[in-house]
């Protein structure tokens, strides 16, 4: 493949007349371009960083510019038909084009899928850490960006459709990943909070019952709006609760759950009498859960509040903590299993067929 491409570098005016470190690259055919503008914070003393604004751009303007006819495909084309591929299989499809847009391609669209290397891997890498350091990005969001980055070059190597093998080797193996920061802690209601909440006038009484549901049935936001009466999702006679799908709140569309799995288990004794005189009201019809807001975590801080409970925790995030979610119902109700005694196999045994990650 010969040398690797990176521009040559001189400092010329600019537009205006003031002088600016440019470039010129060697085009995908093989001729040369005409001088472009580096960045002009580039002061004009520090070749290096011209060299290295250069080389970061070299490769973008070679692909850029390929015959028309050439058979090359780049990272970006690849990811397109990549990613168009899981719609409808993958709920965070939407999520991973933005980041696939927003943070991958710039630094790797535009070279050839079957070529580029574990340098260019590691200067994405670098890249996100900048992003880390600079604030631009949280740590957790940039490792669901080197997720997408991962999966997608294992494919490129052992896909099951052979259409998505195009190369021998994952050129991001062995790589090192962006930074990790530290895990904020997550928040859990106390059962005298609960208490105190599900007993308040202030609070509307659908949302107390859809709170005390999401404790005791431990189901993902979407499953819960999911859950029906009379389609056997609450087995009242028996006592069980089979989750077999979740409503996707950006589609509107009833779909598979995140696993992707079904889970079917005994409903908490103390859940039963509110199960049986909701089903008795909607007349066995329906959905079970009768509470909606557009920001459901913050709706539940508010009205927690208004109950009186007021814990700080609870409502203040900080550099290490996370204030209460809807998501986090999910987790108090195997802490009260813990606060209760309950055997600690049957706690791990619970959380793992719930599929609940508390930590």
């Amino acid at each position: 493949m010969g040398r690797k491409g990176t521009g040559t570098v001189r400092v010329l005016p600019n537009k205006d007349g003031i002088a600016q470190w440019h470039a010129r690259f060697t085009r995908g055919d093989g001729s040369r371009t005409n001088w472009i503008e580096l960045d002009p914070n580039i002061p004009l003393d520090d070749d290096v960083k011209a060299k290295q604004c250069a080389a970061k751009a070299a490769p973008r303007v070679r692909c850029a510019t390929m015959p028309e006819g050439s058979d090359t495909e780049t990272f970006g084309a690849y990811a397109a038909r990549w990613l168009d591929d899981r719609e409808g299989r993958v709920n965070s499809i939407r999520d991973d084009r933005s980041r696939m847009r927003d943070h991958v391609l710039p630094e790797l669209g535009a070279l050839e899928v079957r070529t580029f290397t574990r340098d260019d891997v590691e200067r994405l890498r670098d890249e996100l850490d900048a992003k880390i350091e600079s604030g631009a990005l949280a740590w957790n969001s940039v490792a669901s960006v080197w997720t997408l980055v991962t999966s997608m070059c294992a494919d490129m190597v052992s896909a099951k459709k052979r259409e998505f093998r195009v190369r021998d080797e994952n050129p991001v193996r062995e790589v090192k990943p962006p930074e990790r920061g530290s895990r904020k802690a997550k928040q859990f209601l106390w059962p005298s909070e609960f208490l105190q909440f599900v007993s308040s006038d202030c609070v509307p009484l659908a949302m107390r019952r859809a709170v005390a549901q999401a404790i005791y049935l431990f189901p993902r936001d979407g499953e819960h709006r999911a859950l029906e009466w009379g389609t056997g999702d609450v087995d009242l006679e028996h006592g069980v609760l089979s989750i077999t799908r979740a409503l996707n709140a950006r589609t509107g569309k009833v779909e598979s759950t995140k696993s992707g799995e079904t889970r079917r288990f005994a409903i908490e004794t103390n859940l039963l009498p509110l199960l049986h005189a909701m089903h008795d009201e909607a007349k066995g019809k329906g959905a079970v859960i009768g509470w909606h807001e557009p920001h459901m975590s913050r709706a539940l801080r508010r009205a927690l509040q208004r109950a009186g409970v007021t814990r700080p925790e609870l409502h203040e995030g900080s550099p290490t903590r996370k204030p209460l979610t809807r998501h986090d119902l999910r987790a108090t109700g195997l802490t009260w299993m813990a606060i209760r005694g309950d055997d600690p196999l049957k706690i791990q045994t619970e959380g793992r067929s719930r599929r609940v990650q508390y930590d």
